[in-house]
């Protein structure tokens, strides 16, 4: 074996996607630098192409102006896109950009962000187009009256006035603050950029569309006679539910000729960097880990922006930036291989990044029993030696508590009580074969032939095997919390590696399901199988049994709570109330809409499901049910009775009034008529 030491620089231009790295915010100055590490083609480049071709004058040959308005959250790749756009005009459109004090776009210095970039065709004086990167910063934010969404109105008065194209970049926030503030302004309403405003504001989202209008500049000297306007929405753009970018990106971030370095490399056995970027080159390993996002995506209901895709990627392949100070991550590599720090090594594995980074070494997480858990291990370590196997200088690491960084960056998904954290498969019981095959013998994942499994792995689970007979030569009274010691610190490893080679979460078949279903809904109905229809009909009768409280209640089935002291219940509430499952209508949403009679609407959301789940499949009470999950269901099931006029029905409709004073009443209508009853028969299923 050679003793080579290798450093393969890609790693660092990796750190450089992370939360606090150079390249985590796109911004003008490195969009010319070079092109992005990790790029992939997407329907925005598409979109972007498309306004590079339009948004010009072409020296007078074109007199339609192109207005375009990116809106979503941070990190979903808009900047990106504005990077790509700008290169398309360099380079294909031979133009110039500049900010707004005249400065090339080529000279800006560190991560400016300038508020609006100018596009000038060839050598021309005006501007062509504008482009505002990102329309929730200002001009002057030092100052006293800072507002982005006045900023927006000035942007597109200016653009307006001029006749240019614009290209903007905003959340949705902002833009719905600019019509809230401005909409009863009638100096302001009146005008042809505002009524542009109006009607944003009251389209869907899609991931491209156009309005419908077009409309003619006013201004004296205008660069373009008309406009057009069209928008893309990319809050709900999921990189990997229904598109494959997240994989495409993996796949790109893996690639041997990136890697090929590491081959020489003597230490490549023990590399955690390495041996993730094989767990993911392998395409049952890629699968089972975004099938783990997919799930974690669905159950936040928020979907997983470009930025925190990349800064995931990055962290599994080359580590965590606040580890290194100066050093290279290789370095690092070698450096804990030299020293037998094995555990710091496989803290830094896929599987414990994803589930568990916020345990130092793996130990507890709460401090007082992780002190507890580090006595019994020093008490073990004193005795390890009679076991004749050298291992006293990794388990001192562990003990001494200087464990590597517990910060990786994004916290919403990988930080303690983050969204994965959440999903952990190893926070419920599981079935016995899977502690058999995982959390028994340590022999047997020793022995285990599985390519994903390391050297890293082999060593640790050496170590607790030598750990465990290590604990007969202990004192008989501190056996048991020796035991215990060992056991969670080890299961915390192992448990998650298995749980990760078998793409297990917690509520995976359920959450599977969720992800079906919404995958269905979208379809048209005639290109559904029979499969699929009897899905979506068992998901409509699980429905009917999570809203039948009455079943629970001496109200019978098929009872809907108008209020605190009435219930409306009968045949007409079973036949006319029913629930029905529907695509959202939000293209590209993570939750699906429940409709009820007359059209109304409530959001059936992937935790929403899960309790559906218990109540059907478990024999759950509806009142162990959170209500918050119900309300707005049941909102929309109020307000469907309502509007089908239940009080005029001729039968199958009773309501049932408890008063103050706790008085029992029903109303039964029956062939025209209402029955009055009072007393405890009242409240009889009719």
């Amino acid at each position: 074996m050679t003793s080579q030491v290798v450093r393969n620089d890609y790693l660092v231009r990796l750190l450089a996607l992370q939360q606090d790295g150079k390249q985590s915010i796109s911004a003008p100055p490195n969009w010319l630098n070079q092109r992005p590490l990790l790029e992939i083609l997407t329907e925005i480049d598409d979109i972007v192409k498309k306004l590079g071709d339009s948004l010009l004058s072409g020296n007078g040959h074109n007199n339609l102006a192109r207005w375009h308005f990116f809106i979503g959250s941070p990190g979903n790749g808009k900047s990106a896109a504005m990077g790509t756009l700008c290169r398309y005009l360099l380079s294909e459109k031979r133009c110039q950009i500049k900010d707004e004090q005249g400065c090339p776009i080529e000279e800006l210095e560190g991560n400016t962000i300038p508020y609006a970039l100018g596009v000038h065709e060839g050598n021309d004086k005006f501007i062509s187009a504008l482009i505002v990167q990102d329309a929730s910063v200002v001009r002057n934010p030092f100052s006293p009256h800072v507002d982005p969404a006045q900023e927006l109105m000035l942007t597109l008065e200016q653009a307006w006035l001029k006749g240019v194209s614009l290209i903007i970049c905003a959340n949705r926030g902002v833009i719905e603050k600019a019509h809230r503030d401005n909409h009863m302004n009638s100096e302001v309403n009146k005008k042809p950029w505002f009524k542009i405003l109006n009607a944003l504001v009251k389209v869907n989202s899609t991931i491209y569309d156009e309005l419908k209008s077009e409309w003619e500049f006013d201004g004296k000297k205008t660069v373009f006679q008309k406009v057009k306007v069209s928008y893309s929405h990319l809050d709900n753009r999921s990189l990997l539910i229904g598109r494959d970018i997240l994989d495409r990106l993996i796949q790109k971030a893996v690639d041997p000729s990136k890697w090929d370095e590491c081959n020489a490399c003597h230490v490549k056995e023990y590399c955690s960097f390495k041996a993730n970027r094989d767990w993911l080159f392998n395409p049952s390993g890629r699968k089972k880990f975004i099938d783990v996002l997919r799930r974690a995506e669905v159950f936040s209901g928020q979907v997983i922006v470009f930025r925190e895709a990349l800064a995931i990627i990055s962290l599994l392949l080359a580590g965590c930036s606040r580890d290194y100070v100066i050093e290279h991550p290789c370095s690092w590599i070698v450096e804990k291989v030299k020293s037998g720090d094995y555990f710091t090594l496989a803290t830094r594995r896929i599987y414990m990044l994803l589930f568990t980074s916020f345990s130092p070494f793996g130990l507890e997480q709460d401090p007082n029993l992780r002190k507890k858990q580090v006595d019994a291990l020093r008490q073990l370590q004193g005795v390890a030696h009679y076991t004749g196997y050298e291992f006293e200088d990794s388990l001192k690491r562990v003990t001494s508590g200087l464990s590597p960084s517990t910060d990786v960056g994004v916290t919403r998904l990988l930080g303690e009580g983050g969204i994965l954290c959440q999903i952990d498969p190893c926070l419920g019981s599981l079935e016995p074969e899977f502690y058999g095959r995982w959390d028994s013998e340590y022999k047997l994942v020793i022995e285990e032939d599985n390519p994903l499994i390391t050297s890293i792995e082999r060593r640790c689970t050496e170590i607790w095997a030598h750990l465990e007979q290590a604990i007969e030569f202990m004192p008989g009274h501190v056996v048991p919390e020796a035991n215990w010691a060992l056991r969670r610190w080890s299961s915390n490893f192992l448990m998650h590696l298995g749980a990760l080679l078998e793409g297990r979460t917690a509520w995976a078949n359920e959450l599977d399901q969720f992800l079906n279903i919404l995958e269905i809904v979208v379809k048209e109905q005639d290109s559904r199988t029979i499969e699929e229809k009897r899905s979506l009909h068992e998901l409509d009768n699980r429905l009917e049994v999570l809203f039948d409280t009455g079943s629970d209640t001496c109200h019978g089935p098929g009872s809907l709570q108008l209020s605190e002291n009435v219930v409306l219940s009968g045949s007409w509430v079973e036949n006319k109330l029913r629930s029905c499952v529907v695509a959202s209508e939000q293209p590209g949403s993570l939750s699906l809409s429940i409709e009820f009679e007359g059209g109304e609407r409530a959001t059936l959301g992937a935790p929403m499901f899960l309790w559906l789940s218990k109540r059907a499949n478990c024999g759950l009470d509806s009142r162990c049910v959170p209500s918050e999950f119900l309300m707005g269901a049941i909102d929309a099931r109020i307000r469907a009775a309502a509007k089908g006029n239940y009080a005029f029905e001729d039968y199958g409709v009773k309501l049932s009034i408890t008063t103050e004073n706790g008085e029992q009443f029903s109303l039964t209508r029956l062939d025209g008529d209402v029955e009055v009853c009072h007393g405890k028969d009242s409240y009889k299923q009719e």
